[in-house]
C-alpha cells in the first residue's frame, strides 16, 4: 500500500478556457483563469492548450463510444469524440443503444444506432428535443425524459423513427410554435403532469429512472413515480399501486385512459420461507388413521432463486403481442406521476432508482428504500432479507458505527442492483468527523469496492474512499475529503473526490476512483478485469499535452510546504500516483461557471465539460 499525500498524489494541470467566440466554449493558453496557466508550477514544459471536449469509452456494438469507428465493439480506454470538439454541455447520458446530450442552448442532441434505427449510423449527433430549455436528461430503452427549467417533464421516443410526427401533428405544432415565436422541433413528444395538483410555485427538480420505473422530485420534498411499463411494480419498487395508463391523444394506439392496479408479485418472498420442521411429539388424534407415527417432511429450504424474477402483471394492453409491446414502449402509455402514498406529508431531500429498487433520503439525513432486495441492495440486513420490500423501510446506517457516533446521510446513488450512501460520521466523545462511503447490493462485479465479490446485504463501508484526510489551508488543520460526485452504471461506478484543488499556488484537479462490472472496458483501464477496490485511471489524452511531472519533479516542488500537509496518507491503491486522470474545477468563463464531470453509463462512461450555472 502506497502512503500518498493530498498534494504529491495530484496531477497538477494547467486549466484555462477561452472566451465565447460564436457559441462553443474552448480554451487557449493566452487567457488563464483562476490561475490554471497552461505554464503548470510543477511541471516546467510547456502543456499545450485544453479545448473542452467529450471522452467516451465503453460498449460501442451500438455506436455510443465511437461512432466513427463501428466495426468496434469496444473502445479500452477514454476516446475523444471528435464530434463535440470544443462543446460544453448541460448534461449526458448513455444508454445501451444510444446516447444523449443537452447543448448550452437547452437543446437535445441525440446519436447511436439505437436513435438512428440503423447499424450503419453517422457519427454525428443530431438536434431532436429543441426549444425546451432542458436542464437533465434521463434515459431509458425506448423513451427519453428531460426536465426542462420551468420544472416541467417532458418524454419523447428515443428512436428517431418513433419521433417522426405525422403531417397532421407536425402542421398543429407548427402553428402553436408560431404563435411563442419558435420554430416547429419536430419531434414527437409529450409532456408529464401530476395527478396530484402541484402548489404555486412548486416544479420538479430531479427525475431517476429503473428498469421500468421513474422517480421525480418536487422543490417541495414531494415524491411521484411513474411506470414505464407493466412491470414497474411487480417488485414494489414503484411505491403506489393504482396507476393510470394511456392518456388520451390523436395519435395514441389505444382506445382511451385506462386504470389499472399494478400490484407487487406475492410469491417473490415465497422462495425464501422455509418449511417448518415437524414436531417433535404429537397427539396421536391428530394423526390420519392407520398412521402410527408423523410423515417426515423435509426441512430443507427452497433455494433462492439467483437474479429477480419479472412475472406478468396479469394486465394486458392488446391481444396481439407486437402490438401490446408498442403499446408499452410507446411515449403515451404513461403520462400521469402519482405521489407515492407511503411519502405524503414527509419531506424527500433526494429520490433514485436503482434497476428495481428506489431509495429516499430524508431532509433529516435518513434513508428509505423498497423494491427489489434479491442481492441486499436496500441494506435492511439478513433478517429482512427477502426479494422483494414492497413498503418504504428506513435503512439502518448505523450499524456500520459504534453507538457513540452519529451518522447522518447526506447523499444516495443507486444502479442496477447496487445502492450507495455517502455519510456524515461524527465520533462524539472527540467530536472527530469523517466522511465515508457505504455499499450495498450484488457484489458479482466488484461493485461493493471492498476487495471481495460477494453480495452484502447491509451497508458496509467502502475503505478506499472513507475517512480520507487532507491539510486544509482555509482552516489550518486536517479535514474530511468530500465527494464531490458519484454516478452508477448498470454495474460499474465512477466517483469525483471534492479535494483541495489550490494548495500552496499549486493547481490540482479532482481525483477520480472507477470500479465494478468491466465486461465492455467501461471502467477505461484497458483491461476487461471487473475491479472490485476502487482505482485511478489514466489521465485524459487530451492532444498536445506533453508528459505529466514525475514523482521527484512532485516532490522537489512540494519541499516547501508543511509536513502535516505533505505525510497524510489517503490509503489508496494506486498503480499510478503521480500520473491520473483528474477532472478540471469549476473555472468562471464570462457569466457561465463549467466544470468537468464524468458519468456511468449502460456498458459506457463519458467526460464532459458541464455547464453549472445553465
Amino acid at each position: 500500500m502506497l502512503a500518498l499525500t493530498t498534494t504529491t498524489t495530484t496531477l497538477a494541470v494547467g486549466y484555462a478556457l477561452h472566451r465565447m467566440t460564436n457559441d462553443p466554449l474552448y480554451a487557449r493558453s493566452s487567457e488563464p483563469e483562476r490561475g490554471y496557466e497552461t505554464q503548470s508550477q510543477l511541471h516546467r514544459g510547456k502543456l499545450g492548450s485544453i479545448s473542452p471536449s467529450v471522452f467516451l469509452w465503453g460498449r460501442n456494438e451500438h455506436n455510443v463510444a465511437s461512432p466513427q469507428t463501428p466495426e468496434s465493439d469496444m473502445v479500452k480506454k477514454p476516446k475523444l469524440a471528435a464530434q463535440f470538439k470544443g462543446a460544453v454541455l448541460r448534461d449526458l447520458v448513455l444508454a445501451e443503444t444510444y446516447g444523449a446530450a443537452v447543448d448550452e442552448k437547452g437543446d437535445v442532441l441525440q446519436w447511436g444506432s439505437g436513435f438512428y434505427c440503423s447499424p450503419s449510423a453517422t457519427a454525428t449527433p443530431r438536434p431532436t428535443l429543441r426549444g425546451y430549455d432542458v436542464l437533465k436528461l434521463t434515459a431509458t430503452p425506448h423513451k427519453v425524459f428531460a426536465l426542462t427549467r420551468k420544472g416541467e417533464v417532458i418524454v419523447f421516443p428515443s428512436s428517431s423513427e418513433r419521433q417522426r410526427l405525422n403531417e397532421e401533428q407536425r402542421r398543429n405544432n407548427s402553428s402553436w410554435w408560431r404563435v411563442w415565436g419558435s420554430t416547429d422541433h419536430g419531434t414527437d413528444h409529450e409532456k408529464i403532469r401530476a395527478e396530484q395538483a402541484l402548489a404555486k410555485g412548486e416544479r420538479f427538480v430531479s427525475l431517476s429512472a429503473g428498469e421500468s420505473h421513474l422517480l421525480a422530485l418536487t422543490s417541495s420534498g414531494r415524491s411521484f413515480a411513474l411506470p414505464l411499463d407493466l412491470s414497474a411494480n411487480v417488485y414494489g419498487q414503484l411505491g403506489v399501486r393504482n396507476v393510470q395508463l394511456l392518456s388520451l391523444h390523436p395519435t395514441s394506439v389505444s382506445s382511451g385512459a385506462l386504470r389499472v392496479k399494478l400490484n407487487p408479485d406475492p410469491t417473490l418472498n415465497e422462495a425464501r420461507r422455509e418449511l417448518p420442521a415437524p414436531p417433535t411429539r404429537i397427539d396421536p388424534l391428530l394423526l390420519p388413521p392407520g398412521a402410527t407415527e408423523l410423515p417426515v417432511v423435509a426441512s430443507q429450504p427452497i433455494a433462492p432463486v439467483s437474479r429477480p424474477r419479472r412475472t406478468d402483471s396479469g394486465v394486458r394492453l392488446h391481444d396481439d403481442e407486437p402490438t401490446h409491446q408498442a403499446m408499452e414502449q410507446d411515449i403515451r402509455f404513461s403520462t400521469v406521476l402519482h405521489e407515492l402514498p407511503a411519502l405524503r406529508e414527509i419531506e424527500i431531500a433526494e429520490l433514485v432508482a436503482g434497476a428495481r429498487h428506489s431509495l429516499a433520503r430524508l431532509s433529516d439525513g435518513r434513508v428509505l428504500g423498497w423494491g427489489a432486495n434479491g442481492y441486499g441492495q436496500l441494506g435492511l440486513g439478513s433478517s429482512l432479507s427477502y426479494p422483494s420490500i414492497p413498503a418504504p423501510t428506513e435503512i439502518p446506517l448505523t450499524r456500520c458505527y459504534p453507538k457513540a457516533v452519529r451518522v447522518s446521510c447526506n447523499r444516495i446513488a443507486a444502479g442496477g442492483n447496487l445502492s450507495y450512501f455517502i455519510v456524515d460520521a461524527v465520533d462524539i466523545p472527540t467530536m472527530r468527523e469523517t466522511i465515508d462511503l457505504l455499499a450495498t447490493g450484488n457484489g458479482q462485479f466488484g461493485g461493493i469496492g471492498n476487495g471481495s465479490w460477494a453480495h452484502q446485504a447491509s451497508p458496509v463501508k467502502v475503505k478506499t474512499i472513507s475517512g480520507l484526510l487532507e491539510w486544509s489551508e482555509t482552516a489550518g488543520k486536517v479535514a474530511p475529503i468530500a465527494i464531490k460526485d458519484i454516478t452508477v452504471g448498470n454495474a460499474h461506478i465512477a466517483l469525483v473526490l471534492d479535494n483541495a484543488v489550490d494548495q500552496g499556488g499549486v493547481k490540482f484537479g479532482r481525483d477520480v476512483f472507477v470500479w465494478g462490472h468491466n465486461m465492455y472496458h467501461q471502467l477505461g483501464t484497458g483491461k476487461r478485469s471487473n475491479l472490485s477496490t476502487p482505482q485511478h485511471l489514466p489521465p485524459l489524452p487530451y492532444a498536445g499535452l506533453t508528459a505529466p511531472p514525475t514523482a521527484e519533479a512532485v516532490v522537489e516542488a512540494t519541499k516547501d510546504q508543511p509536513e502535516t500537509e505533505r505525510t497524510i496518507g489517503s490509503g489508496t491503491l494506486s498503480p499510478m500516483p503521480h500520473s491520473r486522470m483528474q477532472l478540471a474545477p469549476e473555472i468562471k468563463v464570462g457569466k457561465r461557471l463549467v466544470e468537468e464531470a464524468i458519468v456511468a453509463g449502460d456498458g459506457g462512461s463519458a467526460v464532459y465539460w458541464r455547464i453549472l450555472n445553465p
